[in-house]
This record gives C-alpha cells, structure tokens and sequence, in this order.
C-alpha cells in the first residue's frame, strides 16, 4: 500500500526529482563516497558501517523508528526481523505499528498481543493476505518476536473500503463508524513530497498508457474511466485523478502518525513502525506529520539503500523537511513477483534468483540464474520496464512473453496473465 507499490522504481525516480528540486531546495549536501557494502549491513549518513550494536545505541532513544521496505524484497524483511530482535535482547521495549493492517484489525490483533492467537495462525486470523495483497511469509518472522519478546503489535491503517468511500464520494457517504476510522487532521505533503507525488502520478499514467509493440495503443485513461466502476460515464481528468492520489496519500501518513502518537501514549512505550520506503524517505511521510502534530517527538528513520546512486539520493539531507537523525542498510534491488520468481536486480541486468515450485514461473520454464532480457519485445533495462510490460499484457488480456539468457544462449518464454501483475 502506499507509494512502495512503484518502490523498485525509486532509484530512477529521486535522482531525477533531485534535479528538478535543486532550483529551490537547499544546497546540496556532500556526500560521503560510496564502497559497497555485503548485504544487510547497515550504514550511517556518512556512509560509516554500523554494527547493530551501533544501531540500537542510536534508536533507543527514539520515540519512534520509521524503518521503511520493498514489500516485496526479502532482503529489507530480514534485516527488519534483525533489527527488531536485537532492540528487544538489549531490553528495549518497545511496540510494532504496521502500515500493512488496519486500524479495525485490532480486535485481533489484541488476541494475538494477548498471546491467544499465535503467530502461526494470526495471518488467517487477520485474513492477511486478502488485506495486505503480500504473502504473510514474508512478515511472519516479524509477529514470531513480537510473540517471543512480547511487544506489541498495532495496525496503523485506514480501511480500504473507507479510504475509496472517502475519496470518491466525500464524508458525507461516510458511517459513523467510517469517520472514526479516519484521521482527526489531514495534514497535506509538505512541498518535497508533493513534487515527489507529481512525479508518481507520471509514472502512474505511463502504466497505465503503456501497450505491447505491435498493438493499437487504445488502452487509453478515458477507456479506462470507462470500465471503471467507481464514476461510470464519468471520465475524471488527470488533474482531478492527480488531488485524489494527494489525498490518499495524506490520509495515510497522517493517519499512521495519530495511531503511533496515540498508541504511545496509551502503552507509555516507544514505536518501531514498519512502512513502504514511500513513507519513510526523507521524512516526507509519516514523520513530517508526527512532527507536526508533535513538535518534540524524536525521530530515527531507517531506510534501505539499493546502490550508490540511491544512498546518494537518500543520504542528501537538503531534501528533509525537518532535520533528523537517519540509519541506511544495504540490500539490492529485488523483487518477489506474484508470478512466482525473485528477481535480484544487478548492474544493467535483471536476474532471477528464484523460482517457485508449481508457480507461473516455473510451469513457463524460468530457472534461477536466467538473465531477462526482453519483455513484449522491449528491452528490460530498469525495473520498472518489467512492471510495465507485464501491466501493459494484463490489460491487453495477453500472455507476457519474456526473452531470456541462459548459460550463453537466448531462449523465449511465455507466461499467461489471467489479471494485473506485478
């Protein structure tokens, strides 16, 4: 949820944005020099190594560490689950807020904080994986601390359904119940982010523009206005699609700020959030508004970095809002598609590093180690190019035709798309 649904694309996108900021951003700072790190360690803003030693030293004194994700990289789990079980063996105690649930899982949430629901059971329990869209795997090491710790577990979010009620029909098609799942104040992007949301809402409509070569390019945002549900008859410009896409993102961050600053409160105990790096990076999202609704609150961001070009882009601190110490690890671009792969993301190739036994995938010949070349014809040479082929062949209701290489030849594969893929 939120602005990591385009994470992987992150590294293209604040370069860019870094640019076009920099005629009314402050001066840039130096940053430091670069030497690639292994996998998971973590980095100060000078680019120092840190053991986690080092980082728990820098965020027990934090009211609250914003650690933000790829939702879909195992990397960023791993060293979250880390980072949490080192926090606790030191004694900190503390509770772990969670984009990924909503606030009106919390009835069963206390179940599990009340250790009548395990961690084995409570992605059922919480009906996971229709709310979040992730698999459950991917964050169970996360509850299994919490259970053997005993920290308890928040869910920060707004409902989805109230959420598109909001924005689409306003707050008077809101229940009573619906408004008392929404933030009391909707505090708007502070101007870094909005430039950083207008950059999204670009990449948004080439997705949604993006066709196969070959095809009559009729996937169109007025046809898609059309089939949607939502304003039938109705075809809603880009600039009025553009405010909802502002909206929800406020709404979310503000609402994740107010549960965090209430659940302090209430629990009298420090907050480890989990979020998309969306939510995270520069403090644009959730910290600017707790920042903002309390002034004092003190702050770790912890936020990972892809490679020299992203540590660069993050570590630049003219691009925060509010000043604010920051802790970086390193793990590589990757990607655990729904069709059944991981795709580790390396200098000018896109590797599979996995495949799933009995997934798309694998029924359409992937083997780990095979280099993607082409998808629908076009040559994949970041990561979003992948995203936007599939999403293209998706909506065109076509297989997506992949081009490998494999131990020095060039091989096509097929992989049909029976709906939207990432």
């Amino acid at each position: 949820m939120g602005l990591t649904r385009i994470g992987l694309a992150r590294s293209l996108i604040l370069p860019l944005l870094l640019a076009m900021l920099a005629g009314c951003a402050k001066p840039a700072a130096v940053t430091p020099p670069w030497v690639s790190p292994s996998p998971g360690s973590f980095l100060s803003a000078k680019a120092e190594p840190l053991s986690d030693a080092d980082v728990v030293k820098r965020a027990r004194p934090a009211d609250f560490i914003l650690m933000g994700e790829s939702h879909t990289n195992p990397c960023d789990h791993t060293v979250q689950a880390r980072l949490i079980e080192a926090l606790a063996q030191s004694g900190h105690r503390f509770s772990i807020g969670l984009e990924m649930l909503p606030v009106t899982t919390q009835t069963v949430l206390d179940e599990f904080n009340a250790r009548r629901i395990a961690a084995a059971d409570l992605g059922e329990a919480v009906n996971w994986e229709k709310i979040w869209g992730y698999p459950y795997a991917l964050y169970k090491p996360i509850f299994e601390l919490a259970e053997e710790f005993d920290l308890p577990v928040i869910g920060l979010n707004i409902p989805r359904q109230t959420l598109v009620t909001f924005r689409d029909k306003g707050n008077e098609a809101l229940s009573e119940a619906d408004r008392n799942a929404l933030p009391r104040r909707i505090i708007p992007a502070s101007p870094a982010q909005k430039a950083a949301l207008e950059m999204q809402v670009g990449l948004h409509q080439s997705m949604r523009t993006a066709t196969a070569p070959g095809s009559d390019a009729t996937d169109t945002p007025a046809k898609d206005a059309k089939a949607s549900k939502a304003m039938p008859g109705k075809v809603p410009s880009m600039n009025a699609m553009a405010e909802k896409f502002y909206l929800v993102q406020a709404l979310w961050d503000s609402m994740m700020a107010e549960q965090a600053l209430l659940s302090r409160e209430r629990l009298n105990r420090p907050m480890l959030i989990l979020a998309g790096s969306g939510h995270v990076e520069h403090g644009w999202g959730i910290e600017y508004r707790l920042r903002t609704l309390e002034p004092e609150a003190a702050c770790l961001s912890v936020m990972p970095v892809r490679d020299a070009e992203d540590f660069k882009a993050q570590a630049d601190t003219s691009q925060r809002p509010m000043p604010a110490e920051q802790v970086y690890f390193h793990c590589a671009a990757q990607h655990k598609s729904r069709l059944g792969m991981n795709i580790l993301f390396e200098e000018k190739a896109m590797r599979v590093e996995s495949v799933e036994p009995g997934s798309k995938a694998e029924s359409a010949g992937l083997m780990a180690g095979d280099v993607l070349v082409e998808a629908a014809g076009r040559p994949l040479t970041e990561a979003m190019d992948l995203h936007f082929a599939a999403m293209a062949a998706s909506r065109q209701n076509k297989p997506l035709k992949l081009t490998v290489k494999r131990a020095g030849q060039t091989i096509s594969l097929t992989i049909p798309l029976a709906a939207p893929q990432d």
